[in-house]
């Protein structure tokens, strides 16, 4: 399986992290070490015993107290339900007496002798029926334009009936239009609002909760309304007695409250129907939600402080959407406080733990920790030398059976100290004599590079020699051939054509230096002969202001040939380099490896050197003849150089190739078989090495 690199950094770092604890562990005393893990052992069990209770505690405390503020809220909000029920039984009773349909149908076509008498009757049967009817604000009817013809109030609990002279004209309230507009037997609910006498609102603000029911005349002739008025401090009172800290708030099915009930006064007064205060003041947009539109009364919302439950007390009524709805809060100081009990219990049982857990791993790491101490400090003098330190530890345990093996330990540590001291002076003997060797093989090194330039020298001289030397030969013999030389000069001529032959001989025999001596096959380095050949070449380039850079991979196959030979061929294309460049121009040698072959293994590879610079560059005309022995076109030069270059080249069954554009700089590629290449038959014909390397590029 290949893994990326984000795997691979990721194990890094896991294991970085891993490396980094177990130091960081390794550091710690073995005191702490002792003492740690017995505190843990013991905070262990009286920590999850603790949490264990306080959760289950904790669960169960909460589960009892939102099941009675469930009860609390359900029970309370079914006692106001029951209530307006019977609230609108009674009115439908109402509506339904005799005398009240007579005064409608007389209100419709009788005489006022006939209205009177009935609206006394009808006064009578509303002072009957206010009888246990307290919590009734005002029992009202009116007539079909919205006048009142009875009304019937009930203040501190005593009924009295109003004058007719102070009856009111409510044909413009909201209230009566929409009632009126019912069919006999609905019953129309109002929204609660401020209760208006004589057109102006009661101070203080009292809500008021209006039940209306159409009265039908008595044998269909006329048509009334009967109204039940309701105010909001009545309905409140059906909460009852809240229990302490609790506290209680309604709101209608837009969202406002209503009213408060509890102890604070501060919140009477701001939570008054005549505030006009709005759910979202206390609550978010999704709680809100829940509290208007969720049926679910099995939900508890919990706060900061306190739980709420709330419940909807509805209508039966032909106003579907009008509802009420109660909130009651149940503090949560009262619930917590067994939890804090508990807590604070348990607390104190986990610190007595620990004390006795401290205690008794302050005496075990004493006893552990001292004899270890002992040895440490055993094992830093052994480390300062002292190997004739020995440690008496008497525990009866394994720590002075420990110590008795760290004893035998330091015994034969000062036997190898003394044997390693013998060896030591063998090794220094050996040392002196791989210096001397080393000394040597740099000895003959330098000689080679001597041999070199003679070699390169040589050339020269062989190049400036021989060329006279053949015109010289040829002039004679043309001398001879003509038939006008006497017999003096031919004898002359004969003796200067023996004096050449004889100078020709001799050059061929001091050639000899010329030519290049018998390689020493080796594994070389390429990059090994790099570095030996820049640090040789620097100093010089240096000096003309070039700079040389070097470009070389890891891991490069080795070549077999003559690391001498490599130096030479490697200097000369460095110096042609330079001697292209201009003053602060920059060379480029770069080593590269490339496979040979697909089924090639890795060490039948190939090396590639390229010299690279960007001097003045060669046009396309000469490069066809640089490898022709003596072309230069340099004014001082031999024109040998770069066929010495392709000579070593050659012999070391390698490639090399020149590209160059004027004004731009030259590029000399050469290519050598790694090691064992020679062996390996390549996978296009079976061909060798170097022939696939000559067919790949062209030679």
């Amino acid at each position: 399986m290949i893994m990326g690199p984000n795997s691979v950094r990721g194990k890094a770092s896991a294991s970085g992290g891993a490396e980094s604890w177990k130091r960081s562990l390794q550091r710690v005393s073995l005191r702490t070490k002792l003492v740690v893990p017995m505190l843990a052992l013991a905070i262990t069990p009286a920590m999850a015993i603790g949490i264990f209770t306080i959760t289950s505690m904790r669960d169960s405390l909460r589960q009892s107290a939102v099941q009675r503020v469930i009860f609390e809220t359900s029970s309370r909000a079914q006692e106001v339900q029951g209530f307006l029920r019977a609230l609108q039984r009674d009115l439908l009773f109402l509506s339904q007496l005799q005398v009240v349909r007579e005064l409608a149908a007389a209100e419709a076509s009788g005489t006022s002798e006939r209205v009177a008498v009935l609206r006394r009757n009808a006064e009578q049967e509303f002072l009957i029926f206010s009888q246990g009817k307290r919590a009734y604000y005002q029992v009202r009817y009116l007539d079909r334009m919205g006048r009142e013809v009875v009304r019937l109030n009930l203040e501190d609990g005593l009924p009295f009936i109003v004058p007719s002279d102070e009856l009111q004209d409510k044909s413009r309230r909201y209230y009566v239009r929409e009632a009126m507009a019912l069919d006999p037997g609905m019953i129309y609910v109002s929204r609660m609002d401020l209760n208006l006498e004589y057109g102006k609102v009661e101070v203080p603000h009292r809500g008021v909760l209006r039940f209306a029911t159409p009265v039908l005349g008595y044998r269909g002739k006329g048509r009334g309304l009967l109204v039940i008025n309701l105010l909001a401090d009545s309905l409140f009172s059906l909460v009852g007695s809240l229990p302490p800290g609790a506290e209680a708030w309604w709101s209608d099915e837009n969202g406002t409250y209503l009213g408060y009930v509890g102890e604070s006064e501060e919140k009477r007064r701001l939570y008054n129907i005549g505030k006009r205060r709005r759910l979202s003041a206390d609550y978010s947009p999704a709680q809100i939600s829940a509290i208007l539109h969720d049926e679910d009364s099995g939900q508890v919302m919990e706060t900061a402080e306190a739980l709420l439950h709330f419940a909807v007390v509805s209508f039966d009524a032909a106003v579907p959407e009008r509802r009420l709805t109660l909130i009651i809060s149940h503090p949560l100081a009262p619930i917590e406080a067994p939890i804090r009990n508990v807590t604070i219990f348990l607390s104190v049982v986990v610190g007595v733990v620990v004390a006795i857990a401290a205690v008794l791993g302050v005496l075990l790491a004493y006893y552990l920790a001292r004899p270890v101490a002992i040895l440490r400090q055993a094992t830093r003098a052994i480390a300062a030398g002292d190997l004739s330190k020995h440690v008496e530890v008497t525990t009866g345990d394994e720590i002075e059976g420990f110590a008795a093996d760290f004893n035998a330990m330091t015994e034969r540590l000062r036997e190898a100290q003394e044997r390693l001291s013998g060896w030591n002076v063998e090794l220094e003997r050996e040392v002196a004599r791989q210096t001397q060797e080393l000394h040597q093989l740099q000895t003959r090194l330098a000689r080679t590079d001597k041999l070199a330039s003679i070699g390169q020298m040589t050339a020269g001289v062989m190049h400036e020699i021989g060329n006279p030397l053949a015109a010289m030969k040829t002039k004679i013999q043309v001398a001879e051939e003509d038939g006008d030389a006497g017999e003096g000069s031919r004898v002359l001529l004969s003796e200067l054509l023996h004096e050449v032959d004889r100078l020709a001989t001799f050059l061929r025999s001091f050639s000899r230096l010329a030519r290049l001596g018998e390689s020493r096959k080796q594994d070389v380095s390429p990059c090994e002969v790099v570095r030996d050949v820049t640090s040789l070449v620097t100093p010089e380039l240096q000096r003309r202001g070039i700079t040389l850079h070097v470009d070389t991979e890891p891991d490069m196959p080795t070549i077999r040939g003559d690391a001498d030979q490599h130096r030479q061929l490697l200097i000369n294309l460095i110096l042609n380099a330079m001697e292209a460049s201009p003053s602060g121009g920059e060379i480029l040698v770069r080593v590269r490896r490339i496979d040979t072959s697909r089924e090639a293994a890795r060490s039948a590879g190939a090396v590639r050197i390229e010299v690279v610079d960007h001097g003045v560059g060669m046009p396309p005309e000469i490069i066809d003849k640089i490898w022709d022995p003596f072309f230069t076109t340099k004014t001082e030069g031999t024109g040998l150089g770069l066929a010495i270059c392709r000579q070593i080249v050659h012999d070391h069954h390698g490639i090399i190739q020149v590209t160059s554009e004027s004004g731009k700089g030259t590029v000399v590629c050469m290519t050598f078989p790694g090691v064992g290449a020679d062996k390996v038959k390549m996978a296009s014909g079976g061909l060798s090495a170097e022939a696939h390397l000559r067919q790949r590029q062209g030679q």
